[in-house]
């Protein structure tokens, strides 16, 4: 696995909010899917707690800063066009906000 500069992501071509995929480290689970700027990306490196972009709030979050359910940073991806990336974290309780353990659970087929 090779070395990774940050300053290589392009979050040009995501117009500022690169997608965060978030998995559990040790099941591979799928917990919830935010966006991250340059910002909350530092952040969440800095502090090893996944912190996002709301979108909707127009600020910064940390997951769990309400609830206390973090989410503790193991390693951290990006994919091969340096455009999304993996998280793998330990949650701290629920990811999702309606209790659940995932953020994906509604079955569509």
């Amino acid at each position: 696995m090779e070395n990774f500069d940050i300053k290589n992501l392009d979050f040009k071509k995501v117009e500022g909010m690169m997608p965060a995929i978030i998995q559990h480290f040790e099941t591979g689970d799928v917990l919830m899917l935010g966006y991250m700027n340059e910002e909350s990306l530092k952040l969440s490196l800095e502090t090893k707690k996944a912190t996002f972009y709301s979108r909707t709030r127009n600020k910064l979050w940390q997951k769990g800063e309400t609830s206390g359910h973090f989410l503790m940073i193991k390693e951290v991806f990006t994919d091969c066009d340096n455009d999304t990336l993996l998280f793998k974290c330990e949650p701290i309780g629920p990811t999702c906000h309606t209790g659940k353990e995932s953020c994906f659970f509604k079955k569509i087929i």
